[in-house]
């Protein structure tokens, strides 16, 4: 027990920190990503499938707000699979959370030293991923606060550009681009434009549900988790409608479904190269990319942490640093491998892999939400998601719609993901299993509810 106390984090969050990172690690998908979808399906299917992803996180958001208060604990997603359908599913859940994160770090430092080298083309692309890769790694060992007071500076600029392109923008706007002339179609491949605009109506929103992983570095989890979560969904959804529906109608649909960086080729499309808004998006827009990338950091150590703490993982990983109680080895470790991959691999190809962990984590926490409800009916919940079970089921199906539409992204990449995850599963059966820690945090608490449980029975 008291090995297992030196092991825990220190608490420190606010209900603000909380919408800072929920909000921070997400909104490069405002940056760029997003657009790739207009093509086969127009701005209307774009909408709608914002609209589709829209709900299934924000539905998902509450219920894991539900299982936050009730499991504040640094495993999130795994804790939540763990104690509702056994030590496998909370391991695989786990193992998901990390394939999102862990991937998407080295693919988002890659594309800031894409950016920065655009900027400076003396920079190499790899050194100024690596230089980003040190700079935040080295941040997120001192000490989580002072990463949130970091983060706070880099999504008030991205937020302040994004509302400053809105206020610039929204006067200028065309119909005809946004709708098409009157013999276009609105939709251009009709259902099928909307299926295939789902994975990138996806950056809009992914990584939001990273939040409960800040459990135990919250002041108070059980009123502050919900306040942190929901303020952060119901920013991201309005900030999802401003942004597609302005940049396209500045843009236009052809135009904007290739850009690379979408929000100053929008601007530019309507006032042209030289005007201010868009030379000040095209370089300080970084900041947007910037903070998404120091969250997946934070994301990813977190949750390879508690899989370690708990014995999933090899337990060195969870060492703290003596001083800052921060995971350093799961912070740089990690981080040093996922470059690697980064360099030797495409990371067009390696996102498909991020995309198909966050999707099995969303089923995963949804059932979750459903099972522990009909499974500990008293366990106490500080809050309780609204219209339950109707919002819990309806974020589920449309997780394992969308999981399955990544089978039509790249079918290589999909036996890929799947392979990892067979991989994972010998694993687990061969060396995880026999060295679970009882005394961690997440294994700990449903150790003693299975002992209430055999004393009630008796």
């Amino acid at each position: 027990m008291e090995e297992t106390k030196n092991l825990e984090l220190k608490k420190t969050l606010t209900p603000f920190h909380l919408w800072v990172i929920g909000v921070g690690i997400v909104i490069s998908g405002n940056y760029f990503g997003w657009n790739f979808g207009l093509a086969d399906s127009g701005y209307v299917g774009m909408l709608i499938a914002t609209a589709i992803m829209g709900i299934m996180y924000l539905f998902m958001c509450l219920g894991i707000s539900e299982l936050a208060t009730a499991l504040p604990h640094a495993g999130g997603p795994y804790s939540f699979a763990r104690r509702a359908m056994g030590p496998l599913a909370g391991y695989l859940t786990g193992i998901g959370v990390i394939l999102e994160y862990f991937i998407a770090a080295p693919i988002i430092a890659i594309g800031i030293g894409a950016y920065i080298s655009f900027l400076f083309p003396a920079v190499n692309t790899i050194v100024a991923a690596a230089v980003m890769y040190v700079f935040f790694m080295i941040v997120h060992i001192i000490g989580i606060k002072e990463y949130a007071t970091l983060e706070a500076i880099l999504v008030f600029v991205a937020l302040a550009l994004l509302v400053l392109m809105y206020f610039v923008g929204l006067p200028e706007i065309k119909i005809e681009k946004l709708l098409g002339t009157g013999d276009t179609p609105l939709i251009p491949n009709g259902f099928k434009g909307i299926w295939g605009a789902l994975p990138y109506a996806m950056w809009l929103f992914l990584a939001i549900e990273m939040l409960p992983m800040l459990s135990e570095e919250t002041r108070d989890p059980k009123k502050d988790m919900p306040k942190g979560i929901i303020s952060g969904i119901v920013t991201l959804l309005i900030l999802s409608v401003s942004t597609t529906t302005v940049a396209i109608g500045l843009g236009g649909i052809e135009y904007m479904s290739t850009a690379s960086d979408p929000l100053p080729a929008a601007v530019a499309a309507a006032f042209g190269n030289t005007y201010w808004l868009a030379q000040l998006l095209a370089s300080v827009g970084l900041v947007g990319l910037i903070a998404s990338f120091s969250g997946v950091i934070l994301a990813y150590s977190r949750q390879i942490f508690a899989l370690s703490r708990a014995g999933y993982l090899p337990p060195v990983l969870a060492t703290l640093h003596k001083t800052r109680r921060t995971p350093y080895l799961a912070i740089t470790l990690p981080g040093i491998i996922g470059l690697i991959l980064v360099v030797l691999f495409n990371p067009d190809d390696l996102i498909l892999i991020s995309t198909f962990g966050a999707l099995v984590s969303y089923i995963s926490m949804n059932l979750s939400v459903i099972i522990l409800r009909k499974k500990e009916p008293n366990l106490p919940r500080t809050y309780k998601t609204p219209l339950y079970p109707f919002t819990s089921i309806i974020s589920l199906i449309l997780a394992v719609i969308s999981i399955f539409a990544s089978v039509f992204a790249n079918i290589t990449f999909f036996m890929i993901s799947i392979g990892i995850f067979v991989v994972a599963i010998i694993y687990y059966f061969a060396w995880a299993r026999y060295r679970i820690n009882k005394d961690a945090p997440e294994e700990r608490v449903h150790e003693e509810n299975i002992a209430v449980g055999d004393t009630n029975a008796l």
